[in-house]
C-alpha cells in the first residue's frame, strides 16, 4: 500500500508505503513508487518528497533509505530533531 499527501501546491509526499515482508525484493515496492509518481504527476505536482530516519541509525532503516535511492530520490536534508534526538529525520526529493 502507499499514501500520497499533499505538502505545497507543487509537492507530494510518499507519506505511507508498506509491503508485505514476503514480497521485499521482487519489485512490488518500485512498482507502487512508479504508480505513486505516475498519479502524482497526472495530478499536477512537480516534486515528490519522503521522509525515513538518517542513515546509520538503524540497519532497517538504512535498507529504507537505499530503497528511496535506488528510485530516484536524491537526498535533501536532514532535521536532525524533527522526530526526536534517536531519529534525525532525512528527507528526499525527486522532481516529478
Amino acid at each position: 500500500m502507499i499514501c500520497l499527501k499533499e505538502t505545497g501546491n507543487a509537492t507530494v509526499e510518499l507519506a505511507v508505503m508498506g509491503v508485505m515482508k514476503e514480497f521485499h525484493r521482487n519489485g512490488v515496492g518500485r512498482q507502487l513508487v512508479e504508480k505513486a509518481k505516475e498519479v502524482a504527476k497526472a495530478q499536477g505536482y512537480e516534486f515528490m518528497q519522503v521522509k525515513t530516519v538518517k542513515m546509520g541509525m538503524y540497519k532497517d532503516y538504512d535498507r529504507t533509505n537505499l530503497f528511496y535511492i535506488s528510485c530516484g530520490f536524491k537526498e535533501l536534508e536532514v532535521f536532525p530533531l524533527l522526530w526526536d534526538e534517536a531519529n534525525p529525520c532525512q528527507i528526499y526529493v525527486m522532481a516529478l
